[in-house]
């Protein structure tokens, strides 16, 4: 836990470039750091045949993928 705490003061870049050397504890700061803003895009949307949490947990996987992917 101390970790992770101390990964929360850290910017962007930094957990994304930490992330990338493979570390989980990053990639959850940024994921909890950003959880609003994909609950927010998410919101106005419609899956036929799903319900919004579905939605969300698409856009949590973007956000993954987008953390790991990330090229400064």
């Amino acid at each position: 836990m101390a970790s992770y705490t101390r990964l929360e003061g850290l910017r962007d870049e930094e957990l994304c470039s930490i992330s990338r050397s493979g570390n989980r504890d990053a990639e959850e700061v940024l994921a909890s750091r950003y959880h609003r803003l994909v609950r927010s895009v998410a919101r106005p949307y419609f899956l036929a045949g799903g319900d919004s949490e579905d939605l969300l947990q698409e856009g949590k996987f973007g956000l993954i993928k987008a953390i790991r992917e990330y090229d400064p």
